[in-house]
């Protein structure tokens, strides 16, 4: 196998991983309003953790607090 196809499906992974999570974490803020400590408990983690990456994904917390999130791209 060269190298190519191994960074190629390595980044095929990182993206895949990326998304999940990404997905998760809004799953969490859906269900607790925003409220990331309360998302923190459900996801096992610590609120500082997921402040991290709340911050990196990018993910806006104000829209979960109207009970409705706008699915991003």
């Amino acid at each position: 196998m060269d190298s190519n196809t191994l960074n190629s499906r390595e980044k095929v992974l990182e993206r895949c991983v990326y998304d999940c999570e990404k997905t998760v974490i809004r799953h969490a803020l859906t269900r607790t309003r925003g409220n990331q400590a309360a998302a923190a408990r459900i996801l096992g983690t610590t609120k500082r953790i997921l402040a991290y990456k709340v911050h990196k994904y990018g993910i806006d917390c104000e829209e979960f607090k109207h009970g409705w999130s706008v699915k991003e791209n």
